[in-house]
């Protein structure tokens, strides 16, 4: 069994009364792979300071094995006032640049070195050879390895002077300089492009190390990871594999809590009329109960608030025309800048959900700027419908007003607001996105990332809109935000332009791709399909163009060609899809019978009643159904081939 890497025993921190973590224990082993997520506020980034010892826990301990390599990379990493990037870069080898000195210290002092003395340093002069070996005894091949892998051109540009999204590229660069056997990372892929995003992800498909990746990335989290974490009431759940198993795993989960709460309901209906026929609390047995249903309630209304969240949307305006923007040659450039736009034709129609998908700095809200007539088409023009409905989030999140609080900043000093479902009070509605009654009269400013993108969702699903522009509205939410967001997006009627770096959840929403190419004229291109398709699109568009090659215009006798295999199902594959296909019949028949057996109410009424049974019988199913499903679609691809 691998050794263990770092561990979190029986950690606890509190933060005033609140326990953000609560006993917490975690054991990463070494080569291992481990995602961890949770909802904005459960304690993600506490943990990551923890590790990274900027905090230490009010109990319990942090251990890391003794000897290892560290590099931890924080949401927004920070860097030596005035550094440069070479700077920031040979600060990632401080370690090997003092074996280096150490090494020529060594020989200076070996010179008038004898005896025991001499051994001495001869045996630690083998050891800091064997360890500057490991890296090379010249530095500046590394750095100009690094600044290649993450695109960094300007190695004497300063660092705070970059953006967001090339500090993060820095700071990766340092991580992988020090080719750590542990590597803490938080929130990486946040303000890095796709291109970017692809490096990240191939570094950690190869890293050897053991790995705890902090992030809502689930494509990043599914390519890379083989077991995930979720951190939820100061407390961990462990699930085998990356984000995909970890959704099947615990959509079986809450399919059998649904059914407990179902019980739980239905049995504290009959604990509350008890209460209410006067019970008095004279015994000890009695006082017992009534605590007991007091829990229960606590435990079912904690269920429902949950449940409560579900269901956001977006409110589609009365626009009924199939043409709301046409654009025609477009193009704009700022003064000295290049051309951004390169001449784009475009007909946004009613119902397309477009991504837009480019790499940092090329043009993504700028184009959205001059389509919504925000900037002014240096070529070209724009024609919007004139009963236009917009709503829009910037990437700036300039819509709110940071001296205002946070339940003004929603609906302007009004009690009630209109939902597009009816009516609601405004503090109520607030609490859908995740901000309690007692916290909103906090102002806007002190707002975090993701609770004032949070904000920013709950005003614009108030306001009813043709068109939905959002600019990066995944940033700082957490998975649970996402996945509601993402339906939310879904179940909208209008039409919706989209920037954002998550791929995963481009995938779940776009219709339509508007893609950049640096090469092209113009510089936009428009794909039907999602984000995930455009390089097959393109690849299969350049082969076509490709002109035929000069080994096959050869005269000249032809090489014998392949024998092929003939296409579809031998007799023995088709007899053996006739038994899949019969066998996940009465699967899903006994499937059936079993949901049957769980949704009575008394099926979890005892440890010992058969709904325990069913819901063992029922995983059991299942994971046999997987296997049937899995040969079923290969056996059935072939057949198709004929």
């Amino acid at each position: 069994m691998p050794a263990i890497a770092l561990s979190l025993i029986n950690v606890t921190k509190r933060y005033g009364a609140t326990a953000i973590l609560d006993g917490l224990s975690l054991g990463l082993f070494q080569g291992e792979k481990v995602g961890l997520i949770g909802r904005n506020g459960a304690g993600k980034s506490t943990l990551f300071r923890l590790l990274t010892g900027d905090e230490t826990p009010d109990s319990g301990e942090v251990v890391i094995t003794q000897g290892l390599r560290v590099a931890r990379l924080s949401q927004e990493p920070h860097f030596a006032p005035g550094a440069s990037i070479r700077q920031a870069l040979e600060a990632a080898l401080a370690d090997h640049a003092l074996l280096l000195a150490r090494h020529q210290a060594i020989h200076e002092t070996l010179h008038g070195a004898t005896g025991q003395e001499e051994a001495r340093l001869l045996d630690e002069l083998q050891s800091v050879e064997h360890q500057v070996e490991r890296w090379g005894w010249d530095l500046e091949p590394r750095l100009k390895a690094a600044a290649t892998t993450w695109g960094l051109k300007d190695l004497e540009a300063e660092v705070e002077s970059l953006s967001g999204g090339w500090r993060k590229r820095v700071a990766l660069a340092q991580a992988w300089l020090k080719e750590p056997d542990v590597l803490v990372l938080d929130e990486p892929t946040n303000h890095l492009d796709p291109d970017q995003v692809e490096k990240l992800e191939a570094w950690l498909q190869a890293y050897g190390g053991a790995l705890l990746l902090i992030t809502h990335d689930r494509h990043l989290l599914d390519a890379v990871v083989t077991r995930m974490l979720e951190l939820d009431e100061g407390a961990l759940r462990s699930y085998e594999g990356g984000y995909s198993d970890y959704l099947l795993e615990k959509s079986d989960r809450e399919f059998r809590e649904s059914r407990l709460t179902e019980h739980m309901q239905n049995r504290l209906r009959r604990e509350m009329a008890w209460l209410r026929r006067g019970a008095k609390a004279r015994t000890r047995k009695s006082k017992l109960r009534i605590q007991e249903v007091l829990d229960l309630k606590d435990d079912v209304e904690d269920r429902t608030r949950l449940e409560i969240r579900q269901g956001l949307t977006f409110a589609a305006g009365g626009n009924r025309s199939d043409a709301l923007i046409r654009a025609e040659g477009l193009r704009f450039a700022y003064p000295g800048g290049e051309e951004l736009l390169g001449g784009l034709d475009l007909s946004l129609q009613r119902g397309m959900r477009i991504a837009l998908l480019g790499p940092n700095g090329c043009g993504k809200s700028t184009l959205l700027k001059v389509l919504l007539g925000e900037l002014e088409p240096t070529a070209g023009e724009a024609a919007r419908h004139p009963k236009l409905a917009t709503t829009t989030i910037s990437q700036g999140r300039g819509e709110l007003d940071g001296g205002r609080s946070i339940l003004d900043n929603l609906a302007e000093r009004a009690s009630v607001v209109d939902t597009g479902n009816g009516t609601l009070l405004a503090h109520v509605y607030l609490t859908r996105f995740g901000f309690p009654v007692d916290q909103q009269a906090r102002p806007a400013a002190t707002l975090s990332g993701g609770e004032r993108n949070r904000l920013l969702l709950a005003k614009a699903m108030l306001s009813p809109a043709d068109l939905l522009v959002l600019d990066e509205p995944t940033n700082d939410l957490d998975i649970p935000t996402l996945q509601n967001l993402e339906e939310a997006l879904l179940g909208f009627q209008g039409t919706l332009l989209l920037v954002s770096h998550d791929r995963f959840f481009l995938d779940q929403v776009a219709t339509h791709t508007l893609a950049w190419n640096a090469a092209g004229t113009p510089r936009w291109e428009l794909y039907e399909g999602a984000p995930s398709t455009v390089r097959s699109l393109r690849e299969a568009r350049a082969a076509a163009q490709e002109p035929p090659r000069a080994e096959a215009l050869r005269s000249g006798p032809k090489a014998a060609a392949p024998r092929l295999r003939k296409p579809g199902l031998s007799q023995k594959e088709q007899r053996r899809l006739a038994e899949v296909e019969q066998a996940m019949e009465a699967l899903h028949l006994q499937l059936t019978a079993l949901d049957a057996r769980l949704a009575d109410p008394t099926a979890f009424l005892r440890s010992d009643s058969p709904g325990h049974q069913a819901l063992r019988e029922r995983e059991a199913a299942r994971a046999e159904l997987e296997v049937l499903e899995l040969a079923w679609l290969e056996l059935e691809e072939k057949r198709q081939e004929s």
